[in-house]
Order: C-alpha cells, then sequence, then structure tokens
C-alpha cells in the first residue's frame, strides 16, 4: 500500500508539470492543431512517467549510488522461482503499451525494429539510472521489457495500429519524427529536476493526515 501511494503521489506530482509542458511543446515545436493526436501525445507521456515512476527513476535530491548488478540471465530463478516469474510478467505487461502505442501513434514508428529499438532504450535509460537507486539493475529486466515492448508490438498489428481516433499529424515538421524521443526526455527531466519540488510537500501533507495513519 505504501508502494502505490509513493507511485501515486510521484505520478501526481510530475503530471502537473508534463501537462503545460506537452502543451506548449505542441503548440511551439510540432505544431499540431489536430485534438485527437494531441490526446494521444498525452496518453504516451503519462503512460512513460508511470513507467519510470513504477521503475524508481531517481530525482536530483535522491541520487545515490549503488552497484549492484545482475549481468547473468536467469540467475534469480534459482533463489526464488515464483518471485521471478511474477516479475518477469509484470516487467512484460510494463512494456507492452509501448510496443503498441508508439507505432499506434507515430507513423515513422511502425516498423518492428524501430519500435523494439524504442522499448529497449527506455529499458536501458531505467537500469542505467537504478544505478543510482536502492534498485538492482538487472540483464533479466532488460530482457524481458524489451520482449513487452515487442509483444505489444505484435498485439498492435493484429489491429493494424488502428486507433479509435483519427491521429494523423503535421509530417512536414521535422521534428514530428523526433516526438517521442522529445517526449520521453521532457518526462524524465521534469521527474528528476522538478517533482522533488511538488512531492515532498505532499509527502508533508500526507505524513501529518489520517490517511497514514491508516496505512503504516
Amino acid at each position: 500500500m505504501v508502494y502505490w501511494l509513493s507511485v501515486g503521489i510521484e505520478c501526481l506530482s510530475t503530471l502537473i508539470f508534463i501537462i503545460p509542458a506537452i502543451l506548449i511543446l505542441n503548440y511551439t515545436l510540432f505544431k499540431q492543431n489536430n485534438l485527437n493526436k494531441v490526446i494521444m501525445v498525452f496518453v504516451f507521456a503519462f503512460y512513460c512517467m508511470a513507467v519510470f515512476s513504477i521503475t524508481g527513476i531517481p530525482a536530483y535530491n535522491t541520487i545515490r549510488v549503488d552497484f549492484s548488478f545482475n549481468l547473468i540471465p536467469l540467475a534469480d530463478i534459482i533463489n526464488n522461482p515464483a518471485g521471478y516469474i511474477i516479475n518477469t510478467i509484470l516487467n512484460i505487461i510494463l512494456f507492452v503499451p509501448m510496443g503498441f502505442l508508439v507505432p499506434a501513434i507515430w507513423t515513422e514508428y511502425r516498423s518492428l525494429k524501430k519500435t523494439v529499438l524504442m522499448g529497449f532504450a527506455v529499458s536501458v535509460i531505467i537500469e542505467i539510472l537504478q544505478i543510482f537507486t536502492f534498485r538492482l539493475t538487472d540483464i533479466d529486466d532488460l530482457i524481458t521489457n524489451t520482449f513487452g515492448t515487442f509483444l505489444g508490438y505484435y498485439i498492435g498489428k493484429l489491429f493494424s495500429f488502428k486507433l479509435p481516433l483519427k491521429i494523423s499529424g503535421n509530417f512536414e515538421n521535422t521534428f514530428i519524427k523526433y516526438e517521442p524521443v522529445i517526449i520521453l526526455i521532457i518526462v524524465l527531466l521534469v521527474k528528476f529536476f522538478l517533482k522533488p519540488l511538488l512531492s515532498d510537500t505532499i509527502w508533508d501533507i500526507v505524513l501529518q493526515s489520517q490517511l497514514w495513519e491508516s496505512i503504516k
């Protein structure tokens, strides 16, 4: 319960900054006037925010160097088979939306190679940043996250990457080609630099409330 409360506070603290940031980018850099496309970009940004919150991306005020690595695939399955299987399934599920959303929103990423590379790159960033947290940097997470993206791509392909919205964008704008990468960078920067400005305050309020007394 405390873990999910923490994730919720992180998401809320990030969301307050992401909404205006995406709007500003949309009407300046990307110059989108398609409301449906803007909505789907927000969905992708919120998804990235949730992934980074669940995986424990550090902020500037929580950095601690911990060189805990597992570079041997399947090593943990011997010590804790049930836990390993559950963690594997959750990692795959977490990245399935990545494999579906990216090619569904941006036609430039409708190749398997580009989509899986995106999922792999995001997973590498997460694992590297986890060096600066209390979490383990694990080769298995990299494999399962990438496979989740791969699986999500083929789930999307079953529906020909069609969503119930017309989301074609202004492809004459060069920046559109890099829009998902820019969105990912913005979410990371917000979580690292701006999120702590609100999350600490929200935590102070929660710790003094009846809610904390009921769950601690």
